[in-house]
């Protein structure tokens, strides 16, 4: 089986496989799907594959036919126009260099297309470290079910790394691991400038934030701090990329500072005036009310941040942020299944947060598995506010809804105020007591989902007939019980009722 070379590396993004997290990449020897978890990889040799192209209406995927057996491989994958194009043009060209046409072959005129073929198991080698002047290029990670409030641009982008069980995961977007708090950040530049509506040309990618990381100390605005003595800090598990973690808008990066302290960097790969503003919003909200509110990750905006070296004239907003000591709730969970009271000391906790978080005004706005992480004292921190509601935004429209799996099936770009934590929280504490209670309702309903816990929006939409819901309907624990009762209730009203709070099911 060959390896990942980059000398003919072409392609790399974030992307799900059969509802798992992992890498997609392409060169020109063929397609690999490396899960995030370390489980089997999957492998489309470019001789097998016939042509690609984008199926669905909603949720659209990345649909690569092979040629020996007809089958279809479906993939979830942002800049799918990019990956269509990339991969016929790849199997175009193998072809014309192996058989001098470039036309494709003729698919076996017997057997159906079958959907979703079972993962080849291979031994892929992890990519390294490509010469200075063919950096790899880094992902913009798709999440799971999250949908905008409205259609955003898509950009180019590339793969991050695949995480072993203990890899770091960095805050805002995923929380980083790390033994080092950050120190306060550096005071914001005095002013504000007009960089993300004054710059007309394409975004950065994945690929020119890398190059950037390259030279740090020419790439960044000296406002920011004592630029000259960071250093970048390559990802261990991937080595020459500096990428650590990837979403819906920027990708984070590792940064070690002056006095040898750890924090993170989250750099934009989307332009959006309104989420810059809001994070500038943000920013400034939360440094003048943090007080109390320690859970919430500590991060500073800067509107002129880094610059790439195609656009070396503008430098492009930034996030930084403290780098945290901590596991996602569900991998948590995982390592804590036999553990129940832990369980419920963190559900507990997590609720009388959210509870200071709505008395601050604030909400968060995307409350799952992913963005809730535990830390190695027990305690929480919520990370990734790109859908945070402060009370500056009051009349505004939510920026994006959030999970669906944790989110009121009502939910809509009108839902935004402080109180849209408000079913989540009775997902979460639901799901977590009744995993105390049970430790198998976690692998009969969880299925490996990263993200998800037990339930999922095809519950909320129809209780009655939700296997998950009358299996937890059923248990003895009058706790668990009164909190179905809440959940159906709560389905009968809008997504910012009031009827059930965190304060409510702390105290259950």
């Amino acid at each position: 089986m060959p390896k990942i070379d980059y000398s003919s590396y072409i392609k790399g993004s974030a992307a799900r496989y059969n509802k798992i997290k992992g890498n997609l990449l392409l060169s020109a020897d063929g397609i690999w799907f490396v899960p995030d978890d370390g489980g089997s990889e999957l492998y489309l040799p470019i001789e097998k594959i016939m042509d690609a192209h984008i199926e669905g209406v909603i949720l659209k995927k990345i649909s690569v036919m092979t040629n020996s057996s007809n089958d279809r491989y479906l993939f979830s994958v942002a800049e799918k126009d990019e990956w269509k194009s990339a991969i016929s043009l790849a199997a175009g060209i193998y072809r014309r260099v192996t058989t001098g046409t470039s036309s494709r072959p003729v698919p076996p005129s017997n057997g159906q297309a079958k959907a979703q073929p079972k993962a080849q198991a291979v031994s892929v080698t992890p990519p390294q470290a490509p010469a200075p002047t063919q950096v790899p290029p880094k992902p913009q990670a798709q999440k799971k079910k999250r949908q905008p409030a409205a259609p955003k641009p898509s950009q180019a982008q590339t793969p991050p790394p695949s995480p072993a069980k203990s890899a770091p995961t960095p805050a805002a977007t995923q929380a980083p691991t790390q033994t080092s708090p950050v120190a306060a950040p550096a005071q914001m530049a005095p002013g504000r400038s007009s960089t993300v509506a004054a710059y007309t040309g394409p975004w950065p990618s994945g690929q020119d934030y890398e190059q950037s990381f390259q030279v740090l100390k020419l790439s960044m605005n000296p406002s920011l701090g004592k630029v000259d003595q960071w250093e970048p800090v390559k990802n261990p598990k991937t080595p020459g990329w500096y990428v650590y973690a990837s979403g819906n808008y920027g990708s984070i990066y590792k940064i070690k500072g002056d006095a040898d302290k750890f924090f993170a960097l989250k750099c934009f790969t989307r332009k959006s005036a309104n989420l810059n503003e809001r994070y500038y919003q943000i920013s400034d909200y939360l440094l003048k009310h943090s007080k109390g509110l320690d859970f919430l990750a500590h991060f500073q905006y800067f509107e002129q941040g880094i610059r790439t070296r195609k656009s070396q004239s503008f430098y492009f907003p930034v996030l930084r942020m403290e780098w945290i000591d901590g596991v996602t709730l569900n991998k948590y969970i995982l390592d804590n299944i036999t553990n129940l009271k832990i369980l419920k000391k963190v559900s507990v906790n997590l609720m009388s947060e959210i509870d200071r978080m709505q008395n601050a005004g604030i909400g968060h706005g995307d409350l799952a598995g992913d963005n809730i992480i535990v830390t190695n004292s027990g305690g929480v921190k919520l990370v990734d506010y790109d859908g945070m509601y402060i009370p500056n935004f009051k009349g505004e429209k939510s920026a994006e809804m959030g999970h669906a799996d944790f989110q009121h099936p009502g939910r809509s770009a009108d839902t935004f105020s402080n109180k849209l934590d408000n079913f989540s929280a009775l997902v979460i504490h639901l799901s977590l007591s009744a995993i105390s209670e049970n430790p198998t309702l976690w692998e009969k309903y969880n299925g490996g989902d990263p993200d998800c816990l037990i339930l999922r929006k095809k519950d909320f939409l129809n209780l009655d007939s939700s296997p998950v819901f009358k299996e937890l309907t059923a248990m003895r624990n009058k706790k668990i019980k009164k909190m179905c009762g809440m959940l159906k209730d709560y389905l009968t009203h809008g997504p910012l009722w009031d009827g059930v709070n965190p304060s409510t099911l702390a105290s259950l």
